[in-house]
């Protein structure tokens, strides 16, 4: 679902819920569907929308293998009948919670970072988004964590991963790819770690190749793929309950390491 759609599917729960629909119902608590005869009628793509919001809650407080559809129901405020006509289960309904989170959190942040004065300054933005200190941060962060579980026994879910995870490396590649350009990132000669490549050509090791795009075997890939794996780490670690380090510290780490990158 594109985000102009969402965009269009929200304003119409605004509009059901100003003549009396009462919005969704996020607390993962909640004793059970509304009777039939309370229930308001939304489209069918207004009420996926609702059990997906609703789930998104749900499912980021209790986690994906103790939450049930009947859960999601009550949350959702529909009949389980409703969301089982919907979704086949609860794994369906988390790959479309992520897929709405790559609108509504991954996407504004992305924009942010691309925002930045250079590509330095577009990496620290990056870290201090994704790595807030806040619920809605830690609501994606579980999420994700659960459905990197998930992924790993089920190759259709797998393969979702795999698409969410080839636009992120995209993305910081860009970054990388504009710090190089302006000046503000380099990065390291291939087999010397710590070393910088202070001289290279386009098209040779520690600069782009044609067309804006790292050569083979360049170190713009190693680069990505480094960053990646160190944030990956730090955001694995800084919000799972009683970690040794929550998100702050995680910041102040990605920021030191960032600028260990030379100029």
């Amino acid at each position: 679902m594109t985000a102009a759609r969402r965009r269009q599917l929200a304003g119409v729960t605004r509009a059901a819920d100003d003549a009396g629909a009462g919005g969704v119902t996020r607390a993962a608590g909640a004793a059970r569907a509304r009777p039939a005869s309370e229930r308001i009628r939304h489209p069918t793509e207004v009420r996926r929308a609702l059990i997906v919001e609703a789930a998104r809650s749900v499912i980021a407080d209790r986690g994906l293998f103790a939450t049930t559809m009947r859960d999601i129901a009550a949350a959702s405020e529909v009949s389980l009948g409703t969301v089982t006509y919907h979704f086949r289960g609860i794994a369906e309904i988390l790959a479309e919670v992520l897929d709405g989170e790559m609108d509504a959190f991954y996407a504004p942040l992305v924009a942010a970072a691309a925002a930045q004065p250079d590509g330095r300054a577009a990496l620290r933005a990056l870290i201090d988004g994704f790595l807030a200190s806040s619920p809605r941060a830690r609501q994606h962060w579980v999420l994700w964590l659960d459905f990197w579980a998930l992924s790993a026994h089920d190759g259709e879910y797998a393969r979702r991963q795999a698409a969410f995870y080839q636009r992120w490396q995209q993305d910081v590649a860009a970054i990388f790819r504009r710090g190089l350009t302006d000046g503000t990132l380099r990065v390291w000669a291939p087999g010397e770690a710590g070393a910088l490549d202070e001289g290279a050509a386009p098209g040779e090791s520690g600069t782009l190749g044609e067309a804006g795009t790292p050569g083979e075997g360049g170190t713009l890939d190693e680069a990505v793929a480094e960053f990646m794996a160190i944030f990956d780490g730090m955001a694995a670690q800084a919000y799972l309950p009683g970690a040794d380090f929550g998100p702050a510290e995680a910041r102040s780490r990605l920021h030191r390491y960032v600028d260990r990158i030379p100029r």
